[in-house]
């Protein structure tokens, strides 16, 4: 009984693994060639070493530029949670310009929309930010993923029970029935 226990929890341990592993939104091929994890201050220290390589960045877009032939992502980076979606841009470590051959809109592609993209390294560039000189990470897009914008919406916290007149404000309200008197 006991080992049947522990095959089941097994088996439901990799299930569980493998759900988590199959949401991915980088193809499986671009994956397998991309290089394991790469903690972004260190690819920005050690740039000649991943020269030519793919790796997985994520981050938030701050300017989208199109060009003639190509498109280039300005991208705030932000350390990738398990599913490779974007964390906090409390945590980012620097910045990146992601070029990507062809056009993308900027209606689509605007400012804080969540990014992941699979590209090959092909060294950095100086550039302004602000009155400051700026060294960026500079990638070959592969394959991008632009993560869905989720409505945020208020909602009011309180019940509009007051706003019907005083007797028949329980009837709206079943648990409300016996407010303010509990006899």
């Amino acid at each position: 009984m006991v080992c049947r226990r522990k095959h089941i929890f097994f088996l439901v341990m990799i299930f569980l693994i493998q759900m988590i592993v199959s949401c991915a939104v980088i193809p499986k091929p671009i994956r397998s060639e991309a290089e394991p994890r790469v903690p972004f201050d260190k690819l920005i220290e050690e740039v000649d070493n991943y020269l030519g390589k793919t790796v997985i960045l994520g981050g938030y877009i701050l300017e989208v530029e199109n060009l003639h032939d190509k498109t280039n992502l300005t991208v705030l980076q932000a350390p990738l949670s398990l599913g490779d979606e974007p964390k906090s841009k409390d945590r980012s470590q620097g910045r990146f310009i992601i070029a990507h051959k062809g056009f993308l809109d900027p209606e689509v592609y605007k400012k804080d929309r969540k990014i992941t993209v699979a590209g090959i390294v092909n060294g950095t560039t100086v550039e302004k930010v602000e009155k400051t000189s700026y060294s960026y990470l500079m990638i070959t897009s592969r394959s991008i993923h632009l993560w869905p914008e989720y409505e945020k919406y208020y909602r009011y916290p309180y019940d509009y029970y007051w706003y019907y007149p005083y007797p028949y404000y329980h009837w709206r309200h079943p648990y409300y029935r016996y407010y303010p008197y509990y006899w």
